[in-house]
């Protein structure tokens, strides 16, 4: 497996878990197969495909008993619609090198996000506000950031620190405005330097990551029932 997309899943597996754990949600890596004990927060899957040899079947096995549940098939090898799910979407693994070190701080407008109302304002633009706890704001190796123009939250992305990589995630901006992924890199960069840059997005904001210096890396998939 390429390594980028090894750094690139499990990134993701531990954003699952952070996620679980500030909703008190535990969790369990078997076989391959990472899966929630619990209901998981909004907006993300009861299981996690983390190895490309995990079948159908043992994913389901993991899920029995559990009417409304969702998947994340990481390496979209998986047809589970003849199994009682739909596709809920297909995404792109991407990656990007770190970005040149420059002057110190984050570009212009950018600011990490550091108090309960701040974050309150930033998820009222993502639909995430039952999602992001303010307890994720103590956290050292998140950096949830806010692009500002007058005094107004135009943008916003989530970085995560893993091992030796920083997953970033969320990003979004509201209508009227884009988000530059060279920008975003470098913005990354300051909080985290010299770290590579993984995650996945699909649509417009996969070709504006493509044209801010990411490549692409494989396909995954999101099943729910």
């Amino acid at each position: 497996m390429d390594p980028r997309l090894r750094s690139a899943v499990d990134a993701s597996v531990g954003w699952y878990d952070d996620l679980c754990a500030r909703h008190g949600v535990g969790s369990i890596l078997v076989d391959g197969l990472w899966s929630a004990l619990d209901t998981p927060p909004p907006l993300h899957s009861d299981a996690v495909v983390v190895e490309p040899g995990v079948t159908a079947d043992r994913v389901l096995a993991r899920l029995d008993g559990r009417d409304r549940c969702g998947v994340k098939d990481s390496f979209a090898t998986m047809d589970l619609a003849g199994l009682g799910m739909e596709l809920l979407f297909s995404a792109t693994w991407i990656h990007r090198e770190p970005a040149p070190d420059r002057r110190p701080g984050a570009p212009a407008g950018w600011v990490p996000v550091t108090g309960a109302d701040e974050l309150s304002a930033w998820t009222g633009q993502h639909d995430t506000r039952d999602v992001l706890l303010p307890p994720l704001l103590r956290r050292a190796h998140f950096r949830i950031l806010a692009r500002y123009v007058d005094d107004h939250i135009v943008a916003g992305a989530i970085a995560r620190l893993g091992s030796g990589t920083v997953d970033v995630s969320n990003v979004y901006a509201v209508p009227g405005h884009r988000v530059d992924w060279t920008e975003l890199a470098e913005v990354v960069g300051a909080f985290f330097p010299g770290r590579q840059l993984v995650g996945y997005e699909r649509g417009d904001a996969l070709a504006a990551a493509l044209d801010g210096g990411f490549v692409p890396l494989g396909e995954l998939r999101v099943w729910v029932r």
